[in-house]
């Protein structure tokens, strides 16, 4: 089952601090790579318990971010999946609206710079096969808004085959966070 919509659009502050918590941070990442997965899977990554999970998730649907999969053929796993493909956070002049998306923002880079810290320190202790698989690079660009807007989707291209494949988790593969920035700077 696909999700309904392209995109959902988060613009209440209410939606945005919603996601802010870690563990939905890490949740929602998962299943908007196209994974279908239940509470106890998604808690197994977030070192919650699979009831704990289950609140953060029944949350995060309250706002429409996710929604409940098709139950297993003997229904006792209830997988949950993204509810759009993608998600869009809007903010606008207002003051609580700038505050709750700020503090997403920084939840995000948190989680980013953690996984960052910890691969760096382990990388020499990983196979061979998974060293030097870490990669950060940033570059300075004079684009117009117009080419801006076509490198977002481009990149977003390059990521779609990955996505697809990611759906579900096979043999050899470890969760692989990838994150592209693309801000233009104040004058």
């Amino acid at each position: 089952m696909a999700p309904r919509r392209r995109q959902i659009k988060l613009t209440d502050p209410r939606m945005i601090r919603a996601l802010s918590h870690p563990a939905r941070i890490q949740a929602v990442e998962e299943l908007y790579g196209g994974r279908v997965a239940t509470s106890t899977e998604l808690a197994s990554m977030t070192g919650l318990t699979p009831s704990a999970m289950s609140y953060h998730l029944r949350a995060l649907e309250k706002y429409g971010i996710v929604e409940r999969d098709s139950p297993a053929t003997d229904g006792r796993e209830r997988p949950w999946r993204a509810a759009a493909r993608e998600i869009s956070v809007h903010s606008t002049p207002t003051r609580a609206q700038q505050a709750a998306t700020g503090l997403l923002v920084g939840r995000v880079f948190e989680g980013l710079q953690s996984t960052l810290s910890a691969y760096a320190k382990a990388e020499k202790h990983q196979p061979a096969e998974w060293q030097t698989k870490a990669n950060f690079d940033t570059t300075v660009l004079y684009l117009t808004a117009e080419e801006t807007s076509d490198l977002i989707a481009a990149v977003g291209k390059v990521l779609e085959p990955y996505r697809k494949k990611s759906k579900r988790r096979r043999k050899n593969t470890r969760r692989v966070r990838a994150a592209f920035l693309a801000v233009p700077e104040l004058d």
